[in-house]
């Protein structure tokens, strides 16, 4: 079949590349003048900087780590070790550092401070967690939110909010508010097999080599947005700003469902347009610069990651070291990836400013991919919808993938790469 993909973030990249690999003929629309799934990764200093940098757990980004071993991207591990600090009105005072033993890479408190003040309430908390998985996990009432599991259970809080919360924050969402909605089951999931001891992993080259692997061999046509789709008997038309048309068997569109109503025929698409309206997004702000003043202040404090918040966890960002995670970048100026940064950073070390949408996921969410998926599989449906919002969105890239799984099974392409373990190198020498 002919088949248009609207949209080159990863949900359309990876259905395309299994599109093509079943043997239909695929082309990628893609607003944006180059590709979207790259479209922020820059140079710096001859080294590759990475927006967002994606590291990733064996675990939880099966589908992304097999798709990537297929395309033949190797992988290295990554050791990551963090800093916790708190933010006052004059000071920043950092209260935890960890670092990861060298047999089962798990993490281990590191500084006396920690030790002596939190230790306890760290291992504490870190045994109540266990327990509460665990206990929820055998419960026949599972369909609850973060919030209901929180309250159900006593989590040592210094524990809860000063080191969970953020890793959660970081992964799911750009307003920490809108967190306690989220199903507990993935979160939680997620929270177990995080606690597992293999090293996270990252793609040689990063995400400017996975997108030239899923793009090989496919027309990518960029700066093309469309305007109009339209279905036409057994076939659709696609209009792009150009004025350019062109008819397809199928259409996938892999964009955010917040954008789908400037393009889809509203007469023809009522029913899916007020279906995906209701999908909710938010906006979140990643700042990539040199201002040192994110990281812990004396410098043997500094980790792969930064984590700073006040004593009531109101106010949290996130930080990553990049010169310790990217090869590439080992010997160049520090530079940092700060997460919807809270505190003010100096705009002259600003490199870029990068406006990033995620998905809100709650109760509802569940039940209006489950409609979606339902109407997939009508057997006259040409136009389908993929994007990491239609999962459970955790993570992101991985949610992305997953999605195009699906589409990928209703049009009978099959999975090769499904179940490959990553290729993974000797970590490389960061330095650091």
């Amino acid at each position: 079949m002919d088949i248009a993909v609207i949209g080159s973030g990863m949900a359309g990249l990876a259905t395309a590349r299994i599109l093509k690999d079943a043997g239909h003929s695929v082309t990628i629309f893609e607003a944006l003048a180059g590709r979207g799934m790259d479209s922020h990764s820059i140079e710096f200093e001859g080294g590759l900087i990475d927006a967002p940098l994606r590291v990733m757990n064996p675990h939880l980004w099966k589908n992304t780590l097999s798709l990537a071993a297929y395309l033949g991207i190797q992988t290295f591990p990554v050791r990551t070790y963090m800093a916790c600090s708190w933010l006052f009105e004059d000071r920043t005072e950092t209260w935890l550092t960890t670092s990861r033993s060298r047999i089962g890479n798990f993490p281990i408190i590191n500084n006396r401070k920690g030790i002596q003040q939190y230790g306890w309430r760290m291992v504490k908390g870190m045994l109540q967690l266990k327990t509460a998985i665990a206990k929820f996990f055998r419960s026949k009432h599972q369909d609850i939110t973060l919030a209901e599991f929180i309250n159900h259970n006593d989590i040592e809080e210094v524990f809860w909010h000063g080191a969970v919360m953020p890793v959660l924050y970081t992964i799911c969402t750009c307003n920490p508010k809108t967190i306690g909605d989220w199903p507990a089951k993935p979160l939680l999931v997620f929270l177990r097999q995080l606690t597992d001891g293999d090293a996270l992993l990252r793609l040689q080259g990063g995400t400017p080599a996975l997108v030239d692997k899923l793009i090989e061999g496919i027309e990518i046509r960029g700066g093309s947005a469309i305007t109009h789709i339209q279905q036409q008997q057994e076939r659709v038309l696609i209009e792009n700003e150009q004025g350019e048309q062109q008819l397809f068997d199928r259409v996938i569109v892999a964009t955010p469902t917040n954008k789908i109503e400037t393009f889809l025929d509203n007469q023809q698409f009522a029913d899916d347009i007020a279906l995906l309206k209701k999908f909710k997004f938010e906006q979140g702000q990643l700042v990539i610069h040199t201002d040192q003043s994110v990281m812990p202040p004396k410098r043997k404090d500094w980790a792969v990651l930064s984590y700073m918040m006040d004593r009531k966890f109101t106010r949290q960002q996130f930080t990553v070291w990049l010169n310790s995670v990217e090869p590439t970048l080992v010997g160049k100026s520090p530079v940092f990836q700060t997460w919807q940064p809270v505190t003010e950073i100096d705009p002259k070390k600003i490199i870029s400013s990068v406006s990033l949408t995620r998905a809100v996921v709650d109760s509802q969410t569940v039940a209006l991919n489950k409609e979606l998926q339902a109407r997939h599989h009508d057997l006259n449906r040409k136009v389908f919808y993929c994007g990491s919002w239609s999962c459970d969105g955790l993570p992101v890239l991985e949610s992305a993938v997953t999605s195009a799984m699906h589409i990928a099974e209703i049009l009978g392409a099959p999975l090769p790469f499904a179940g490959l373990k990553p290729k993974v190198e000797v970590a490389p020498q960061l330095g650091y």
